[in-house]
């Protein structure tokens, strides 16, 4: 968006950006930008804080008034109010299977009540049902080659998008419980104490030795976060 940024101003476009990655944004030197201390994913801070995120928006647009720059960069002066978690929160829930396809079935009942409690999901993009998701998933961690549920993609791409698809379900449900739970809470439950997070975490570890090019790609950055592997 940096780069972009330099482009759409010769074209006469006046931008303001918001950079979670300051370095980046020291060396590219963007017309303008608000660095914020969020962690990646989550440019405007905490999700369901209307307030706050539009305090961040808010602040991007005012650089477009200063007469600084270009090469402005301003720190946007607060946390993000949910890094230090709840203290209390518990997660509700309770995993405990044999195989994948089971746990789903355990997460479930909560993912549907985060998506009648928010009104959304994020989870669809292998085109996929979940629980061929984690079928495909607990199969390919075991062989590459295994039976695809869906065809017309390549097989390390089905991974990662049925990878990605499991991630969300879990955490929107463990989510969806009491207390405002943090980010860092959610996926070390996921990454320390689901099945799921474990069978991830087999497929990056077997992925540096595929010959499959694509998913030493796919399979070794991507899938998992680095404080986890």
């Amino acid at each position: 968006m940096s780069a972009l940024a330099h482009w759409l101003e010769e074209e006469g476009v006046a931008t303001t950006l918001i950079a979670l990655f300051r370095p980046h944004a020291e060396k590219v030197r963007p017309p303008r930008a608000l660095w914020v201390p969020f962690e990646l994913g989550r440019p405007l801070g905490p999700p369901n804080d209307a307030a706050f995120q539009r305090r961040v928006l808010e602040q991007a647009l005012r650089l477009l008034e200063s007469d600084a720059g270009p090469g402005l960069l301003v720190d946007f002066p607060d946390d993000d109010p949910d890094a230090a978690g709840d203290a209390g929160w518990i997660c509700p829930v309770d995993v405990d299977a044999a195989g994948l396809v089971a746990e789903i079935a355990q997460v479930k009942p909560h993912h549907e009540r985060a998506v009648a409690r928010f009104g959304r999901t994020t989870v669809g993009l292998a085109g996929v049902d979940i629980e061929q998701a984690g079928a495909y998933l607990q199969a390919y961690a075991v062989d590459e080659k295994a039976e695809r549920p869906r065809a017309g993609m390549a097989p390390a791409s089905l991974m990662r998008f049925c990878a990605d698809d499991i991630k969300a379900f879990y955490l929107e449900a463990a989510g969806a419980g009491q207390g405002r739970p943090s980010s860092r809470q959610l996926t070390d439950w996921f990454w320390h104490r689901t099945l799921a997070g474990k069978v991830i975490k087999d497929i990056f570890r077997a992925s540096a030795g595929s010959s499959d090019r694509q998913r030493q790609v796919l399979g070794t950055k991507s899938i998992v976060p680095g404080l986890y592997q």
